[in-house]
Order: structure tokens, then C-alpha cells, then sequence
């Protein structure tokens, strides 16, 4: 092989490589706006029932204070701070999954997306399923393969090292 062609494959190496740098790193970075985002919903979830809560204790108040029976007038603002309080743990469950790491069914010990028990009381895992617009994704459909950019060789997701080459993903 000839100087130009050696050349040329170096480029094409290094043009992949940095390719790959690109994407990794914009992969990360929207990782961590669409984190961002749900933690600014988050935020304004709560504000929103910090709000009901504000209004259904002054109401609530003016009917006690009227003598009025305030038992069943409130069903309705209540049901909507749990489906406040549902969507704002969905967002946490999302912040987690993107991390790869999700909360044991039975006690909540945070533990990685991958584990079939949990490593504090052993209870088995069933898959994650998150919630999206009237959809659900199974970490399974979001994890990609790893190719390494020295050798091609296809590998895991969690893949540190290439298995052919010893490349540091």
C-alpha cells in the first residue's frame, strides 16, 4: 500500500472516530436536556399542586367556617394532584432510565436497568416500561450496539473494551 493510501485510511480512521466522539457526545448532551426539561416539569408540577393545595385549604376553610359538610367537594381537586403526583413519578422513573438505573419494585433501592433482582432485598425484576405519548419502550429497543471504530467489531452496549482489538470505547 502506498504513502497516499495509508494516508487516506488514517483520515477515514480519524473521521470515523471523530464521528463517533460527535455523536457520543450529542447523544449525552440530549440526554441531559431531555433531563432537564422533566425536571423543569417536574418543578412545575409541584408548583401546580402546591397551588391546589393553597386554594382547597382556603376553600375548605370558608365551608367549615359557613358550617358546611366539605367531605365529597374536593374529589375532584384531590384526584387531580394524584394525577399530578403520577406524572411527576413517570418523569423521575425517566430521569432514572436514562441513567440506566431504576427503583426496586418493593423497597425503592435505586439499582441499575439490567439487574433481574434487586441488590438490597433480592426481590425479582420485572422489564422497565416507560410511558411515552401512548407508548411503551422496553429498555431492550433502546440499547445500540457498540462498533469499534479501529477494527468493526460489533459489541454490547456496556461494553467497555473491544473484545478484537482491546480499543477503549
Amino acid at each position: 500500500m502506498g504513502f497516499k493510501e495509508k494516508v487516506e485510511e488514517i483520515g477515514k480512521k480519524v473521521g470515523d472516530t471523530a464521528t463517533n466522539a460527535y455523536n457520543t457526545v450529542a447523544d449525552k448532551s440530549g440526554k441531559l436536556i431531555e433531563e432537564t426539561k422533566m425536571k423543569v416539569s417536574i418543578s412545575d408540577k409541584e408548583a401546580d399542586i402546591e397551588e391546589i393545595y393553597e386554594e382547597m385549604g382556603k376553600a375548605i376553610y370558608d365551608s367549615f367556617k359557613a358550617g358546611e359538610d366539605v367531605g365529597k367537594d374536593y374529589a375532584k381537586e384531590c384526584k387531580k394532584i394524584d394525577k399530578l403526583n403520577d406524572e411527576i413519578a413517570e418523569l423521575n422513573k425517566k430521569i432514572l432510565f436514562n441513567k440506566g438505573l431504576r427503583k426496586c419494585e418493593k423497597c425503592g433501592e435505586v439499582i441499575s436497568t439490567e439487574s433481574k433482582f434487586c441488590t438490597e432485598c433480592g426481590t425479582k425484576q420485572k422489564p422497565v416500561k416507560i410511558k411515552e405519548e401512548k407508548k411503551v419502550v422496553k429498555k431492550e429497543e433502546v440499547e445500540v450496539e457498540k462498533v469499534c471504530p479501529e477494527c468493526g467489531e460489533v459489541s454490547t452496549p456496556e461494553t467497555k473494551f473491544c473484545a478484537k482489538c482491546g480499543h477503549k470505547f
